[in-house]
């Protein structure tokens, strides 16, 4: 049995688990307003044991897309795992782990990329504002990184069962 001085398990509504779902969205498609829309209006991220905050509001979620833009070719988060708990206070917090993977850019002359994955751990914070469960906090744990060589998709890679998919640019 629980200890009444300590966060207990919570079974989340799925709005909470489409937050990281939608998160993983917003950041793969560039969109900075879907971003802004799942954080309350003082939601910030930062990385995992850091007090600062690196991303904090309308110019922090800009910013953010921006050096994504400006970083990756493409990305592409997945989630894997999420947990929820709910302290005394009501206070709700969660654990996500996933791995984001980012196309680096080819390198002069080839056609080959290098993606980046980051094999991750976001511990949130929640608070319901507007009606609507968001993100108060999201400070990211990346525990390693890996680099493997990738290709741009195209139809040739297909069997011939296959070759009426298109490929997306």
């Amino acid at each position: 049995m629980p200890k009444p001085d300590r966060p207990t398990p919570y079974t989340a509504p799925q709005e909470l688990h489409d937050l990281a779902f939608r998160y993983g969205l917003a950041v793969d498609n560039l969109d900075a307003a879907m971003l802004g829309s799942i954080f309350t209006a003082q939601g910030v991220i930062r990385g995992h044991g850091h007090s600062g905050a690196r991303y904090l509001g309308a110019d922090g979620w800009q910013r953010m897309i921006a050096e994504v833009q400006a970083s990756f070719q493409r990305t592409m988060h997945n989630v894997f795992n999420q947990t929820f708990e709910q302290a005394p206070d009501g206070t709700l917090t969660g654990l996500t782990t996933g791995i984001a993977s980012h196309l680096l850019p080819a390198d002069p002359g080839t056609k080959s990329h290098r993606v980046l994955d980051f094999a991750m751990r976001y511990h949130n914070r929640y608070a319901v504002e507007g009606g609507a469960w968001k993100f108060a906090e999201r400070a990211l744990e990346v525990l390693w990184v890996e680099t493997r060589e990738a290709q741009q998709f195209n139809l040739e890679m297909l069997g011939r069962e296959l070759k009426g998919f298109t490929a997306v640019d």
